[in-house]
């Protein structure tokens, strides 16, 4: 699917879209919607093609009457696929894509749940950092997220990098994004996630343990989960897998109040 970048102008490639068995176009309930994002190098595809991620959503639909989240897997590195930190920079306004267009696109071509509070974002790597980041910048959109081996904030080896790098050194239009840099200072009660990482998997590992107490803190509840392993789609899928009960009732896809 085209997703139009029309308040961003974010040059984005095609998104990937999954409509469960039970969606039916302008008919019964609306459906909540799971944004799902790649990692860089990535593709919108990936999450389809090496997650396997309709098969698994379909074996969910099938034990709750065809139900299951509407998944748009839009663009978060466009199309240089280029590591843009999932901020607004002078390079791209990759947040606001995300946060404004792509729900904007949702909201007026899919029959989607329009509250949000049954919404959610997850990604892995470069795509968990960004879905940390969207959930944190933008708590009523995003109150649910997956986190699978992301960082504990955007950067290019190191923040000052990063700065360097995507915001022509301009640390204040940095740190007005960082998600660790909004934790210290808001409260989130009503937000919840899933931080997950392999145990051989560092930096990510380490980085994870430290966004888990920064959300803690802030009053997000969110729960830890770790498998034998590195850096790799393999243990991706299983966190995956092993979320889609607890995100079914968070989205109300259990039979949970709505």
């Amino acid at each position: 699917m085209t997703i139009p970048a029309t308040t961003s102008g974010f040059q984005a490639r095609e998104a990937h879209l999954y409509l469960p068995p039970a969606y039916r176009a302008g008919q019964g309930t609306p459906l909540p919607v799971l944004v799902m994002l790649s990692g860089v190098p990535g593709d919108t595809g990936d999450w389809f093609a090496a997650g396997d991620l309709a098969a698994r959503l379909d074996a969910y639909a099938a034990g709750h009457d065809g139900l299951a989240p509407i998944v748009v897997a839009p663009d978060d590195t466009g199309a240089g696929d280029e590591d843009l930190l999932c901020m607004d920079s002078p390079l791209a306004k990759v947040d606001t894509y995300l946060s404004q267009d792509v729900p904007r696109w949702v909201g007026t071509q899919l029959h989607a749940d329009p509250d949000t509070a049954h919404w959610a974002v997850g990604g892995l790597s470069y795509g968990g950092t960004c879905a940390y980041e969207l959930a944190v910048r933008h708590p009523s959109l995003f109150p649910t997220f997956l986190d699978f081996s992301g960082e504990n904030r955007p950067m290019h080896d190191t923040v000052a990098q990063a700065i360097d790098d995507v915001f022509a050194g301009d640390a204040d239009a940095y740190a007005r994004q960082d998600p660790l840099a909004i934790l210290a200072h808001t409260s989130f009660p009503s937000s919840a996630g899933v931080l997950a990482a392999g145990d051989e998997d560092e930096p990510y590992h380490g980085e994870q343990q430290e966004v888990l107490a920064a959300c803690r803190r802030a009053g997000m509840s969110v729960q830890w989960r770790e498998l034998p392993g590195g850096h790799e789609w393999s243990l991706w899928t299983r966190f995956f897998q092993d979320s889609l009960p607890w995100l079914g009732h968070r989205q109300g896809l259990d039979g949970a109040a709505r």
